[in-house]
């Protein structure tokens, strides 16, 4: 194998892939299917494999600029590639902006890429990633450890005819992270506003409370249970106080009141979900003796929790980044997917406990039921039921409402799941495959299959030895850790000067404006002039450190854009709109944030 310039060592950055080109084992390709690199119209290389062109045969080039404008029209930040060819798409996409995740197959057909042009630059570029090798199980992994808002998908037409069941798998993947993006946005529509003005109410406690990660490895090599609210965890809840005895237990709001009606106050009590139900969940519960943790976005009554001590997670949302970043050390990371159990898993991991087992995560309806019976989803149904309209009615309703299909139990048997539920199943387990030295275990015999979690029998729990006292001891030294730590700045001051940062995006962007609307109609002797002067104020919006903040709640760029512009005018017009929208949400933020000072 002979690669052109310093390209081997360039691939330092991916060791995976100099062993992928090491190892040299193909996959079986279609007949006569090899590559073959030819120069081009213009004179640069271009590849064909068999009889299908990974490039144009006159202008290579041009065609990869056409093709990454096209896959950006759209406003994706990644821009997951099948097959790099000669690297011209991947470097107009990196030249437009964008990230790229390239997924190759065959270490022949690399081989011969990487060796037919100098790709040293493009593979060191920050934003340049690859995944080599047929099998893509860490696909959704990656990309989600990337967290682009939005991504777009290309294959190239000579990778698809080579290889149609890689594309295929890869495209389902990446099809489920997309959908993931579809609920995430449709929930940022719905609820943004809300997540902000909890923000709001709750900022001073950023600076006031200490972070989650004090808790960070307190429980080194204890067993841990982590608690969901489906229809199993009835089953799991008479063996609790024995099973207390023996692990840390970790439980979501939705599961505290099958908890304590147990007789059992867990040691960690988890709440994440910013949405006004969440908080309805904990509403008139008393667990003095459990760590509430809990994020700054969070409906202002979960702080009313009566609990031992409450602990903060790193916000999800960049108005509770800001004050956290101004509030002195981070507060520490949770893992987010859907479903609260899957941060629930995360501390217990973070926290060091090994086996972490799951009880209630059952991500379907076993036995035709939504939740286990202290819930208040399922005291809500019993409570409205009437003759005419029982509980059932309401029931039925749940669990025909998404979508149903027959899933796979952990037992074997089959069970109702629904298309939301399987997404929380897959975030679950993208989670659990990125660290597999947590042994992760559930109890739920009839919940839904989840790859990386093998079934356990609580049986076998409870002949582990009682060290109840070693979680005590050992929760309650996390918790003195905290006492007397560095307050942060004042929230006040904080606050003074993100409403300075707002006013100040609110101007420039109503400069913008004014500027894009006068350069509509402006002679071609003063079209430069203002266009720089436009891409000065560019500049000043991004490096604006409340950029994020007004991004939040402003619409993806794809809705604003609506594809490629196809003339001068229709790009400014394109132009106004984004400025607009971005006054727009920095006003809303300022008027918002200033209100709440006063009455907070």
């Amino acid at each position: 194998m002979s690669l052109a310039g310093d390209t081997i060592s360039a691939l330092a950055r991916f060791p995976g892939v100099a062993d992928f080109l090491r190892d040299g084992q193909p996959p079986a390709l279609l007949p006569d299917v090899s590559p073959v690199v030819e120069a081009s119209r213009k004179g640069l290389p271009t590849l064909r494999l068999g009889s299908s062109w990974a490039h144009s045969r006159y202008d290579p080039e041009a065609e990869s600029r056409k093709i990454g404008e096209e896959a950006l029209a759209s406003g994706a930040e990644l821009v997951v590639l099948v097959g790099m060819g000669l690297g011209y798409t991947a470097e107009a996409i990196l030249a437009q902006g964008a990230a790229v995740l390239v997924l190759e197959p065959d270490p022949g057909v690399l081989a011969a890429s990487l060796g037919a042009r100098d790709l040293a630059g493009l593979i060191r570029h920050e934003r340049f990633h690859v995944l080599a090798g047929q099998d893509i199980s860490g696909l959704s992994a990656v990309v989600e450890g990337m967290d682009p808002r939005s991504l777009a998908y290309l294959v190239n037409p000579a990778y698809r005819a080579a290889f149609p069941e890689f594309c295929s798998r890869a495209q389902t993947a990446l099809e489920r992270f997309k959908e993931k993006d579809s609920v995430n946005e449709a929930t940022l529509r719905r609820f943004g506003r809300r997540w902000v003005r909890n923000l709001a109410a709750n900022y001073k406690r950023i600076a006031r409370l200490p972070g989650v990660s004090s808790l960070f490895g307190a429980t080194e090599g204890f067993p841990a249970l982590v608690l969901a609210a489906g229809p199993s965890l009835d089953d799991v809840a008479p063996e609790l106080p024995r099973l207390h005895e023996r692990m840390l237990i970790v439980c979501v709001d939705t599961a505290l009141r099958s908890c304590l009606r147990a007789g059992v106050e867990p040691d960690i009590v988890v709440v994440v979900d910013p949405q006004y139900w969440n908080a309805r969940h904990i509403d008139r519960c008393s667990s003095p003796s459990s760590i509430l943790v809990t994020e700054a976005a969070v409906w202002p009554s979960v702080f009313r929790l009566d609990a031992r001590a409450t602990v903060l997670c790193s916000s999800l949302y960049p108005l509770g980044r800001w004050f956290e970043g101004r509030s002195g050390t981070p507060k520490g990371t949770l893992g987010a997917g859907g479903s609260v159990a899957t941060s629930a898993w995360d501390l217990a991991r973070l926290m060091g406990c090994a086996p972490i087992y799951m009880a209630g995560l059952d991500l379907g309806f076993p036995r035709g039921r939504t939740h286990a019976r202290a819930s208040l989803f399922e005291q809500r149904m019993l409570g409205a039921g009437s003759r005419l309209e029982p509980a059932s009615t309401a029931l039925f309703a749940a669990m025909r409402g998404g979508q149903p299909f027959q899933a796979k139990a952990n037992d074997g048997t089959t069970l109702v799941s629904d298309r939301r539920l399987s997404l929380y199943s897959w975030w679950f387990a993208s989670r659990v495959a990125r660290h597999p030295a947590t042994r992760s275990q559930t109890f739920s015999r009839g919940g839904l299959a989840i790859p990386g979690l093998t079934l356990a029998d609580p049986e076998d729990a409870l002949s582990l030895a009682s060290i109840r006292g070693q979680i005590d001891a050992a929760l309650s030294a996390a918790l003195a850790a905290t006492e007397g730590r560095p307050a942060g700045q004042d929230p006040d001051g904080v606050m003074s000067a993100l409403l300075d940062a707002l006013v100040d995006i609110e101007r420039l962007a109503d400069h913008g404006l004014a500027l894009a609307t006068k350069a509509a109609n402006a002679p071609g002797s003063e079209l430069d002039g203002l266009l720089d002067r436009l891409s000065e104020l560019d500049a000043q919006i991004l490096a604006n450190s409340a950029r994020d903040i007004v991004g939040f709640l402003f619409p993806s760029v794809r809705d604003v854009v609506q594809g490629r512009s196809r003339t001068f005018v229709e790009s400014l017009e394109k132009s106004m709109r984004l400025y607009g929208e971005i006054k727009a949400s920095a006003e809303w933020h300022r008027v918002l944030l200033a209100a709440s000072r006063i009455s907070v």
